[in-house]
């Protein structure tokens, strides 16, 4: 059964987002894809396009690779990158993948509709990583300052682990480089390499957010983020934070919408659930959530446009198990400031038994109401700028909640708000269970 909220293409195997953009009234959202099969090889860039953050259509693969005969330095694989306006239009850096060789190639979209893009002539843009003891070096964040285009990409150096390097160019093909921004050592945050940045400016603050790929042996959080300082030596951090608190968020990507909001996506790693395994499609992205930088540190909550799928809501206390008056595939549970301060766990069971449980524990001390959305077996939580993101994909509609917390939770409110399900468009397949 397929996601209500939840975007995923009809099949294949989907991870990193990538491109994201708001152009024209629409949000597009392009991923890391293979059309041929549901493991992690043959990446293509799927797309999918949004007027509102809800109703998604799909479209035709947006970027191959190769042909190896006009384009040898992506014959293997297209790899993640970003989407910037530039002339009137939409561009995009990503990484060209030639055998274990990984450089930066840009490319321009072929119309306003982003359905394809024209990859240039003077790609890959570096023949090589521009530092001789830079040992992993992909993925992109561009922006324009200073009267040049700024470009970060992430990887690793020998002996010191997660980096991002900077780059300067006056054209989008001629890239200087301007060394090291920050690293493990400067941060403090893990990570034997660092993959997929994405960094902005935010009230007063630079933000960076970093995919962590650990030493051998180590485990932690896989998304940190960082808040600091541009300075001419490269970033000063001040604050770094975990940026999900689950066990399936990786690579997530943001933008910013018309309307000044900054706008995220991740890529929830299903082919770590065993019941996803089998299905046509592995891989789905988050909700969208909107970001911003508060006292320092990065906020994150579900986005609004969320809040115009609930239908009604059912009370339901906030000790014990309550029933649904049906299975539903998708809903949302809100818990007020005291309960969700006093809850331990919440559990939901499937018709047929199966159950999954969620640990709040991180939730505790943070300010305002808790909520949780469910998806077809997939949790994210949200209070007080925190998230977390976790799958059990034999959960795919919940008929029981069962909330556990301490007696500080006997006088809250919870709800129970079934949600609508958006409309799916149809785009090279037809959704199965659409009706």
């Amino acid at each position: 059964m397929p996601a209500w909220l939840h975007y995923a293409p009809a099949k294949g195997w989907m991870n990193d987002p990538n491109g994201l953009v708001h152009w024209q009234g629409r949000h597009h959202l392009f991923y890391q894809y293979n059309p041929d099969g549901t493991e992690f090889t043959n990446q293509h860039w799927g797309h999918a396009s949004s007027p509102d953050l809800l109703t998604w259509t799909e479209h035709e693969v947006a970027l191959f690779p190769g042909p190896a005969q006009t384009a040898p330095y992506d014959a293997t694989a297209c790899f993640s990158g970003c989407a910037f306006e530039h002339d009137g239009g939409v561009s995009i850096l990503y990484t060209g993948v030639l055998g274990d060789a990984q450089l930066p190639c840009l490319a321009r979209a072929a119309d306003d509709g982003l359905s394809g893009f024209v990859k240039d002539p003077a790609n890959p843009l570096l023949p090589a990583p521009p530092a001789a003891d830079i040992t992993e070096f992909r993925d992109h964040s561009v922006w324009h300052e200073g009267g040049r285009w700024r470009q970060l990409v992430a990887g690793a150096r020998r002996e010191h682990g997660g980096s991002v390097f900077a780059l300067s160019s006056a054209d989008l093909r001629a890239w200087d480089y301007d060394g090291v921004l920050v690293d493990r050592a400067a941060s403090k945050v893990p990570g034997a390499v660092w993959e997929c940045p994405d960094y902005f400016a935010m009230e007063g603050a630079r933000a960076l957010l970093v995919s962590v790929i650990h030493e051998d042996g180590e485990e932690g959080p896989a998304v940190w983020w960082m808040t600091g300082t541009a300075t001419d030596a490269g970033f000063e951090v001040r604050e770094t934070g975990v940026a999900d608190v689950g066990d399936r968020f990786y690579a997530p990507q943001s933008y910013w919408a018309s309307d000044g909001r900054r706008i995220q996506f991740g890529w929830i790693r299903t082919h770590q659930d065993p019941a996803g395994l089998g299905r046509p499609a592995t891989g789905f992205m988050t909700l969208p959530r909107e970001l911003s930088v508060r006292h320092g540190r990065l906020h994150c909550e579900p986005a609004a446009e969320l809040s115009l799928l609930r239908l009604t809501s059912t009370p339901v206390p906030v000790a014990g198990a309550s029933g649904l008056e049906e299975g539903r595939t998708a809903g949302e549970l809100v818990l007020d400031a005291s309960a969700a301060e006093g809850m331990g766990t919440v559990a939901l069971r499937a018709p047929d038994g199966a159950e999954m449980t969620v640990d709040l524990a991180a939730f505790a001390g943070l300010d305002g109401p808790l909520r949780l959305f469910w998806d077809a077996g997939i949790v994210e939580v949200f209070r007080g700028g925190v998230v977390g993101t976790w799958s059990d994909l034999r959960v795919t509609e919940v008929a029981e909640l069962r909330l556990d917390g301490d007696a500080a939770a006997a006088g809250g409110l919870a709800e129970v708000w079934e949600l609508a399900r958006p409309e799916r468009l149809a785009g090279p397949a037809a959704w199965p269970d659409a009706g």
